[in-house]
């Protein structure tokens, strides 16, 4: 069947909109059959629960703790846990595969940045990007951004998401020849339904990351797992 991924959850560890914490998710993932995960909680500028007021990296610290709590369950259990988070500028956010806490750690200037500045730094580090949910609709996204030449794959099936913001990024990544990626996006009990399916399970993060970058090798699950 391949190795079941899934690309896009969040932990109530570090995301403020989330309700199930690190263990419990990778609880759940195991449970549906997926192979592996990336937890993807909000970076510091969207809806994190990290604050603010602590030292840079103190907060790099809170911002991974769900993920290091994930990796500990996943060894556990025998679920794969890789590294990432959804990072925001103004609503529009980007799922940012391989850089973690220590990466972050020496670069505040990102915060600085926009995205025709941030997402090739973020990829000449190493890293994977996949937009997120580009036609999304929200009272906190005012703007619609798509970056496709700066990304390796749209997300053009989420799980949240309405069907018609889903279309929409498909029609995108179609005239645009982006690669298609999913995510199910989950927050909370259950809501799983996205992620990719790769033709042979990643030897590690950095094979992971070499593979979305080669923008092949993958299907995308839509709402039906396998």
């Amino acid at each position: 069947m391949g190795f079941l991924l899934e690309t896009h959850m969040h932990t109530k560890e570090a995301s403020a909109c989330a309700t199930l914490d690190a263990a419990s998710q990778v609880r759940q993932y195991k449970a549906a059959g997926y192979d592996g995960i990336i937890v993807t909680d909000h970076f510091v500028n969207g809806n994190s629960r990290v604050d603010r007021s602590l030292a840079w990296e103190e907060q790099m610290r809170e911002q991974f703790k769900g993920y290091r709590k994930a990796c500990e369950e996943g060894e556990r259990i025998g679920l794969k846990v890789f590294c990432g988070s959804e990072y925001a500028y103004y609503g529009t956010e980007f799922i940012v595969i391989g850089l973690g806490e220590d990466w972050f750690c020496r670069h505040h200037e990102v915060m600085e940045m926009e995205p025709t500045e941030f997402l090739p730094y973020f990829r000449e580090a190493g890293a994977a990007i996949i937009q997120a949910h580009p036609f999304r609709k929200a009272s906190y996204i005012k703007e619609i951004r798509l970056y496709p030449e700066l990304v390796d794959a749209v997300e053009v099936y989420n799980h949240s998401n309405w069907t018609e913001w889903n279309r929409k990024a498909r029609e995108f990544a179609e005239r645009t020849g982006r690669p298609f990626s999913s995510g199910s996006d989950c927050h909370h009990r259950a809501t799983y339904g996205g992620g990719i399916i790769l033709e042979k399970a990643p030897e590690d993060e950095a094979d992971l990351i070499s593979i979305i970058r080669s923008g092949s090798g993958w299907k995308i699950v839509e709402g039906k797992l396998p």
